[in-house]
């Protein structure tokens, strides 16, 4: 269907070009706009009989003439090999049939543009269906998903891993957004990518990769994919912070993914890449009941007293977040390394533990850090 307006715009356009009488008629053969206003809304015969027959072209002289139709040239506009219309223009054939050809193509051209616009916008509107489905739904079955993930094309059997992409900076944000989208588009579209409800950009992220291959490369892949809108943010002095979740391969546990993304942005500090694998220990301790860590560290933690208490939370924050290294959890703090050296002896000889050399004693202090943490 030819939109009106948009044939009113177009003869608008041609008016400044020439001064012949231009006509375009719908599918119905009705004229819908003309240099003629008032022409506008009468049908053409001609132009009727176009849409409804083989012919695509229709010439009428001086001597054909009759009956009030006048002489010019009709010639059918098609949109992807369908008879949408005809484009009239009057005059002596001989003169008018090159405009002609050129109006006519001028709006298939047109035509076949809009379409392509609104197929664009269409796909861009189901992902975003798609993607508030897998976000908000706590309830949701696969026949549910199966007429946008059909419509998409998408592998649902892909493995796709959530990103959720913190930026507090709005227009920074949009152009990170816009750059993902067209670098999603030029590769297949397998990525789902949308805005949430907090304004952060969340993104199952397709990974091209060998099965057996996967959890060697993923971090890889994952860094060089992020390192072009990590080193635009930073080039802004503005921090971009990607929390990843766990891989997936089934649309069902998609929320869940995101649900794990959306831990790692509460719970652990921002900057970089964030990777849930690394914080699954703490995860799971921060989901356990409090009434179990009462029975195991309650008694511990009274009897310490509030100074201990402060100094172990401390130390062990910039041990754990420098994966045990002395110095840079010296840096963390700004201290020097035989400071923490010094802190450590402490926790040492009141815990009678060793979190360098034994891993059930790292697993005790990391569980009785985590303890603290949350109360």
């Amino acid at each position: 269907m030819i939109d009106k307006i948009l044939a009113e715009r177009l003869i608008e356009k041609i008016s400044q070009t020439t001064e012949y009488n231009v006509n375009i008629m719908n599918e119905d053969g009705v004229i819908i706009a003309s240099r003629m206003k008032e022409r506008v809304g009468s049908f053409h015969e001609v132009a009727f009989s176009l849409l409804r027959g083989e012919e695509t072209s229709c010439i009428v002289t001086k001597e054909d003439a009759e009956n009030g139709i006048m002489p010019g040239v009709n010639m059918v506009i098609f949109v992807n090999h369908q008879r949408e219309g005809v484009v009239g223009l009057t005059g002596d054939p001989r003169e008018v049939m090159p405009i002609a050809k050129i109006v006519k193509m001028s709006v298939e051209v047109m035509l076949e543009y809009e379409l392509y616009k609104y197929e664009r916008l269409r796909k861009y509107n189901l992902r975003e269906q798609l993607m508030h489905l897998l976000l908000y739904s706590e309830q949701i079955s696969r026949d549910a998903l199966d007429p946008y993930t059909s419509a998409l094309r998408l592998k649902e059997d892909a493995v796709r891993i959530p990103i959720l992409l913190e930026c507090g900076d709005k227009q920074k944000r949009e152009k990170i957004l816009n750059g993902l989208l067209e670098e999603n588009r030029q590769s297949g579209g397998q990525t789902l990518i949308d805005t949430t409800r907090e304004e952060s950009i969340m993104l199952f992220k397709s990974l091209q990769c060998a099965d057996s291959m996967l959890m060697q490369q993923y971090r890889f892949i994952l860094e060089e994919y992020l390192r072009p809108y990590m080193e635009y943010a930073e080039s802004y002095g503005v921090k971009l912070t990607a929390y990843v979740g766990p891989m997936q391969n089934d649309f069902m546990q998609y929320r869940q993914s995101y649900l794990y993304c959306l831990w790692l942005q509460k719970n652990i500090p921002g900057g970089g890449i964030r990777y849930f694998y690394d914080y699954i220990v703490k995860y799971l301790e921060s989901v356990a009941p409090m009434s179990e860590f009462h029975v195991i560290f309650l008694m511990i933690k009274k009897k310490l007293g509030p100074k201990v208490i402060a100094g172990f939370l401390e130390t062990m924050e910039a041990l754990i977040e420098k994966d045990y290294s002395l110095s840079k959890a010296g840096e963390y703090l700004h201290v020097h390394k035989n400071t923490i050296v010094y802190r450590l002896n402490k926790i040492r000889e009141v815990l009678n533990i060793n979190p360098l050399s034994s891993n059930t004693d790292r697993e005790f202090m990391e569980c009785f850090y985590y303890y603290l943490k949350r109360r």
